[in-house]
Formats: C-alpha cells, structure tokens, sequence
C-alpha cells in the first residue's frame, strides 16, 4: 500500500469513502449521526489548509481508505498544560480491506505526519461502541485519556 496526500482531484473518492464512514457512524449512535453527502466545501477546505492533510492508502491505484489528520493545540487556559497534538478527525478503511494492516499502516503515517511537524502527540476520538476500533488503537499505542458524557434535555 501506497500512503499519500490528498489533492483536489481525490475529491469524489474521498466523498464515496465518507458515505461508508458515515454508514458506520449511524451504525453506532443512530440518534447522533444521519446520512447525508458531504459537501465539497467541507473537503476541499481540508485539502486546501496546511494544517489539515488527507492521508490516502492506495493498493494498485485504487483508494481504500483515508484518514483526516489535523494539527492543533490546546486552548490557552492557565491550568491546562500547553500541548501541539495531531488529531485523528476521521478514519475510514473499505469494508473488505479491513483487519489486514492496511489501517495499522495509515496510522504509522499518521504518527510519523506529527512528528515531521514537532507535535506532541496524537489524538482521536472513538464511539464507546466501537471495540474493534478501540481494540485497533490499543494496539497502536494509544490510550483512553477522557470519556465524553451527554444527557437529553
């Protein structure tokens, strides 16, 4: 597998990979989430800024995945401590390409797209649902640093 950025021209793929991530995202949190195409302005915007890449994973010239990786930091609040971190804002592997290293390898570029830029860390977020998923990042090397809560009002 090839990992590359992303350019204006991957626009279409990027979106088809989306309506599958979003899929999943139904999947998981029915009352969050609901299908909807995501509009170019949303991706284009990402490709177009130098703080956020699409890592794209090919195998023979076909896309099968991608992951929306974002340079931030955390807001300058006097007790939090200041910290420049690469966050995973999306992921999304084919179905069928799934559970044979292709993700584990979009993760490594992932790491090493941080460390070109002198973060700190890497950062995600993931349905508490999800095992699979929070099973792969374990094995990545990541750990549950916060759980985020909701109720209904």
């Amino acid at each position: 597998m090839i990992v590359r950025k992303a350019t204006t021209d991957d626009l279409s793929i990027i979106k088809k990979l989306y309506w599958l991530l979003d899929t999943d995202a139904i999947y998981y949190q029915p009352d969050h989430f609901m299908l909807s195409e995501r509009p170019d302005d949303f991706i284009l915007d990402k490709i177009n800024n130098e703080k956020t890449d699409f890592l794209l994973g090919e195998i023979d010239d076909e896309t099968i995945g991608f992951i929306l990786i974002i340079e931030k930091e955390t807001p300058n609040i006097s007790c939090l401590k200041k910290e420049r971190y690469a966050y995973i804002f999306d992921f999304v592997i084919a179905e069928e390409y799934r559970s044979k290293g292709y993700g584990a390898l979009l993760m490594q570029f992932s790491k090493e797209w941080g460390r070109e830029r002198n973060l700190d860390s890497l950062k995600l977020s993931v349905f508490p649902d999800n095992y699979r998923g929070i099973e792969f990042y374990k094995k990545q090397g990541l750990i549950t640093t916060m759980h985020t809560m909701k109720c209904s009002l």
